[in-house]
């Protein structure tokens, strides 16, 4: 016997509501059994919906992805540099805490496999790029620093906003003000010089955000 159009539709939203979800408490390898169990429904429903994995990511990173074009959007013309900024990382972080602003270390994989993520990889980080430049244009945020750096520094929340989410969500956002305050001018002291290596700089953020 069939099931009905409403509870077909239903189980499907429940599985890329339950796989969004389980990226934040698991990564993004969670066990696809662990995604069936958390949206209440069977493995074999699961996978007739999704028979691959990537066919559930990327349904999954489609819905994420139309949160983000509608929080980027916001931020396409901006009068407050560093509010914007602050703004931008807090939806940012609100809206996916495991991709957040350092999702432009993702595995390379992992992009191959869904244009969605790309999406959301490439937009995330060219608003942060254009928001921080222009926060710096007004003197707001200091000059000797990049989206690289941006992205190094924000990701320390990514474990604070894990670990406590929405029970106690002041948590994580005392730690981004004091995040962002590392990158004030005036008193912050002169930092050391980049690497050169731009290949290699990238390669070693990779690491950092992969241990």
């Amino acid at each position: 016997m069939r099931q009905p159009r409403s509870d077909v539709a239903r189980n499907r939203r429940l599985l890329i509501e339950a796989t969004i979800e389980s990226f934040s408490d698991h990564g993004l390898d969670v066990p696809l059994d662990t995604v069936a169990r958390r949206a209440g429904v069977g493995n074999a429903t699961l996978y007739r919906h999704f028979p691959t994995r990537d066919d559930l990511y990327e349904a999954a990173f489609g819905e994420i992805r139309e949160r983000f074009a509608a929080v980027l959007a916001r931020y396409e013309d901006v009068d407050d540099g560093w509010r914007a900024l602050y703004e931008l990382i807090f939806e940012i972080f609100s809206t996916a805490p495991l991709v957040g602003p350092a999702v432009g270390q993702v595995e390379k994989e992992r992009l191959d496999a869904s244009p969605s993520l790309r999406w959301i990889v490439t937009e995330v980080h060219a608003t942060l790029d254009r928001v921080l430049q222009f926060a710096q244009s007004q003197g707001a945020v200091r000059v000797d620093v990049d989206v690289e750096d941006l992205s190094l520094l924000v990701d320390t929340l990514r474990p604070v906003v894990a670990a406590s989410g929405n029970d106690a969500p002041e948590l994580w956002h005392r730690h981004l003000v004091l995040v962002l305050d590392a990158l004030r001018p005036g008193v912050a002291s002169p930092l050391p010089a980049r690497l050169s290596d731009v290949e290699q700089r990238i390669r070693l953020t990779r690491t950092v955000h992969h241990r």
